[in-house]
């Protein structure tokens, strides 16, 4: 999928695949690596698989019969072209949560390791052709989503109360005066680098969870045997629970009161990162916080769409990472599910003695890209952080989208966010993301579990009132970061405020018909009862239709007529609130396209041509328009193409004469969908001024004759037996396109000679 589970950072520390906070040297990869496996976005040598419980039972009864490959179950030869070394759960046994685990089908997912020489591509690949497999999951490398400074101080902390930007902190100094600074029987587990365990303002509020060498984690021995990371999973821990009003270095935001003697929350750290930044058993480091205890679940890591972390982002990047979504990453989203859905309760999901709350909180940092989509963290039961800086506004970095919940302060460079560190330090001018943001909102979580905790108090309720308690952020921009997070909202929600849909509205006198060639924009207002967020959606999906949202502009339906079509339409739009809460609002209106008008005094009266040969071009265009601008395309034609050749080039039209005589010329001009018509009289000369012809010669009743002079003449005409007796004449007045009838009824039948000034024609009477 991509190279980085990250967490994302701003500082020039960003590193192309694994980027890392720490004071030491930066991780780079070894020389002697294969150039084509680093490349690879995966951990090598190791995917997640998830069997069928038939294929599980049979690799369980292999392990236990001491067959580390399951070969009983996967066949010698497999293993031999895969190089597959050993297999082991991704959930281990649980002990007294393994009922639930297995209830929840956990214990069919393994980590299958493999020669790390191999491509995880192919390995996968071989691995999805086996019977027995449900997925094959490669384990996306992580990296933190932070940026690494050093400064102290609670006075710095402007994110908790800012006396500067109104509204650019957490609100939480009236929670600390009113209601609560936290409480020891509430446990976040921090899913992170490991925390320094011996800080000197953390150590009071901390429970050590960390990996042990085998897999396991250990809670019992007070500090880590692991080499203390760059600081990031200390400085999210310390903005948590770093101990409170006790005259050392900062506060935290559950850190209670040391000097009143009030515990803060407690503080599980679950490394997932090593020194080098892997991950190695972070699905689990997820559900054993759910099985020891914890009921937040607190992790600033994610995702980048930038998937081979040169630090650039392609457009091909982008398009595979959009086109995966929690689905495809089976492992994360059960791990996520047993939190949410055990942590605080029993096997059966009933919630424990004792416990302060039925079921857990998940909490994700958004990401550092400044982008608007993450398959992981748009999960809807996570609660999404996005993150605001200094004066309130979105954080540059920050992503945004209608899937964040809500937003954070994160800070900006040279105002970031201060907290704890590594070996008893402390640091803040530049530790920005939202990494930062997002543990203010653990915290906030932590102190209303410490207050509303006890029997009866859900996961639900508390999500509930972190969500609806934010407020709208007036600094915000287009991009949607969420809700601002204020801790005494979430306090003082009403939770028994009766449910109520949002209300959508026209804001305008609404188009009844709109030109096929138009974009046309149509504001509508969207209202909630509970200041709620809204989601509007069009109930049909139409090419070239959409809904537009900016704080600048508000809410506008966005219509482009020409990739709707000619036609009648009826749009509907529906406004979803955080409740479920459903209201619609409709609009009908046709797309027009009118037909070109002719313009009649520009239209001459006739077209002749001088003769056969002759040939000119000629302008028409000009004797159409199109009401609504469009371009038009013309064509021409003759009644009687013996008369002349007639082509249109770039709405010129071309004529060139045959022979004489007299017709009917048609041009049309079409704008796509429309067409207009024009009807002329045509003539060929013969060039001498002596032509003059019948319509036909041989006639019974009537006879035409057409003269060649364009403006009416007197002429003489007679008409001659065969035998020479002149049986008509007269002086008529004729031009070429006023032609004259002569009766010849009363004319015996036979062959006849006529005489039109100096022109001689011949006809037979019938």
């Amino acid at each position: 999928m991509h190279n980085a589970l990250r967490h994302i950072f701003a500082a020039a520390a960003i590193a192309a695949t694994l980027s890392s906070c720490s004071v030491s040297e930066p991780y780079t990869v070894p020389q002697e690596i294969n150039a084509e496996l680093a490349r690879e976005p995966f951990v090598p040598g190791i995917v997640s698989v998830r069997f069928t419980p038939e294929m599980t039972a049979r690799v369980e009864e292999a392990l236990r019969d001491g067959d580390a490959c399951a070969t009983k179950a996967i066949g010698d030869d497999i293993l031999a072209d895969m190089g597959i070394k050993s297999l082991r759960r991704v959930f281990p046994y649980a002990g007294e949560w393994e009922e639930r685990t297995r209830k929840e089908g956990m214990h069919c997912f393994y980590y299958v390791e493999f020669d790390p020489e191999q491509p995880v591509t192919k390995a996968s690949a071989g691995l999805r052709d086996l019977p027995g497999v449900v997925s094959v999951t490669p384990q996306f490398k992580v990296q933190r989503r932070a940026a690494f400074y050093n400064d102290p101080y609670f006075t710095s902390q402007w994110h908790y109360v800012n006396s500067r930007y109104k509204g650019a902190d957490i609100n939480v100094q009236k929670v600390w005066e009113e209601f609560t600074k936290g409480s020891p029987n509430v446990i976040v587990s921090v899913v992170d680098e490991g925390v320094y365990m011996e800080h000197e303002d953390l150590a009071g509020n901390l429970i050590p969870c960390y990996e042990d060498g085998s897999g396991s984690f250990n809670f019992n021995n007070g500090t880590p045997t692991v080499v203390p990371t760059q600081g990031h999973g200390t400085h999210v821990a310390g903005i948590i629970s770093a101990v409170s009003n006790n005259g050392i270095g900062v506060a935290g935001v559950a850190g209670g009161d040391a000097a009143a003697g009030i515990e803060g929350v407690k503080v599980m750290s679950c490394q997932i990162f090593d020194l080098y930044g892997n991950q190695p058993d972070l699905f689990q480091a997820i559900k054993h916080g759910a099985d020891h205890g914890a009921v937040i679940l607190q992790c600033s890591w994610g995702f980048s769409p930038d998937m081979d972390g040169d630090g650039f982002t392609t457009e091909e990047e982008v398009a595979l990472y959009r086109s995966y979504t929690i689905n495809d990453l089976p492992e994360y989203k059960a791990a996520i599910d047993y939190f949410i859905k055990y942590a605080g309760c029993d096997n059966d999901g009933n919630q424990l003695p004792g416990s302060p709350m039925k079921g857990g909180v998940a909490i994700f940092a958004s990401g550092n890209d400044n982008f608007d989509y993450d398959p992981l963290v748009s999960y809807e039961p996570i609660i999404a952080v996005g993150a605001f800086g200094f004066t309130g506004a979105k954080a540059s970095y920050s992503n945004y989208g209608d899937w964040i919940d809500v937003a954070a302060p994160g800070g900006e460079i040279k105002s970031g966010i201060y907290s704890t560190l590594t070996n008893n330090a402390y640091g803040g001018t530049d530790w920005i993301g939202t990494s930062m943001a997002c543990p203010h909102v653990s915290a906030v979580a932590a102190l209303l579990v410490s207050y509303f905790g006890g029997p009866g108090f859900t996961a639900d309720e508390c999500r509930t009132r972190i969500i609806r308690g934010a407020v709208p952020n007036a600094f915000t921009d287009s991009r949607h970061i969420g809700r601002r997070l204020d801790a005494y909202g979430s306090f003082t929600y009403d939770m028994d405020t009766p449910a109520a849909a949002p209300t959508l509205a026209w804001a305008g006198e609404l188009p009844t018909e709109i030109a096929h060639n138009l974009h046309v924009e149509v504001p509508f207002t969207v209202t909630d009862p509970l200041d709620l967020e809204v989601k509007v959606e069009l109930d049909k999906k139409y090419p070239g239709v959409g809904v537009v949202h900016d704080y600048t502009d508000g809410w506008r339906l966005a219509i482009d007529a020409d990739k709707l079509g000619v036609g009648e339409y009826s749009i509907g739009l529906t406004g979803t609130n955080d409740d479920n809460l459903k209201s619609s609002i409709s609009m009908s209106f046709t797309v027009t396209n009118a037909a070109p008008a002719i313009q009649a005094d520009k239209i001459p009266e006739n077209i002749t041509v001088g003769g056969a040969d002759v040939h000119f071009e000629f302008d028409a265009d000009y004797w159409f328009r199109d009401p609504e601008g469009d371009e038009l395309t013309l064509f021409a034609s003759l009644d009687n193409p013996s008369l002349a050749v007639i082509s249109v080039k770039d709405n010129r039209i071309s004529v060139t004469g045959k022979k004489a005589g007299c017709g009917t010329l048609t041009v049309s001009a079409s704008d796509g969908a429309g067409q207009a018509k024009v009807q002329l009289p045509f003539a060929v000369y013969s060039g001498s001024y002596d032509f003059a012809y019948i319509e036909s010669n041989r006639v019974s009743d009537k006879l035409v004759l057409h003269l060649e002079n364009e403006d009416v003449q007197d002429v003489p005409v007679s008409i001659c037996s065969g035998s020479g007796a002149m049986v008509w004449k007269a002086t008529v007045q004729a031009s070429i396109f006023t032609p004259v009838e002569i009766s010849t009824a009363s004319f015996a039948p036979g062959q006849y000679t006529l005489r039109a000034g100096s022109a001689t024609l011949r006809f037979v009477k019938l």
